[in-house]
């Protein structure tokens, strides 16, 4: 499986200290794989899914079997309400 990752999560990754950025990464091997905390996200952000890592939030969008997208990444008290944030803009520019 091929990830991808937008802006947001890739900035938000170089942020990270060594340790968590090692655990991030690690679950991102296992997401690869179909492996992790995976969830499927409710209304209003149905499509798409979360991994949790910790107390951390990976949000992201399987585009196909061989690919996934990450959309958005923070701490587990701000992830969705910022993310939703960032859904409805894009809907509004459409």
């Amino acid at each position: 499986m091929r990830i991808s990752a937008s802006e947001q999560v890739q900035g938000w990754l170089t942020k990270l200290p060594p340790e968590t950025k090692h655990k991030v990464r690690l679950a991102l091997r296992q997401l690869a794989n179909g492996k992790g905390s995976i969830k499927a996200l409710a209304a209003p952000l149905e499509g798409f899914n979360r991994l949790r890592i910790g107390g951390l939030r990976v949000i992201f969008r399987q585009n196909s079997r061989t690919e996934i997208h990450l959309e958005y990444a923070h701490s587990r008290d701000r992830v969705y309400e910022t993310f939703q944030q960032v859904v409805r803009a894009m809907k509004e520019k459409k």
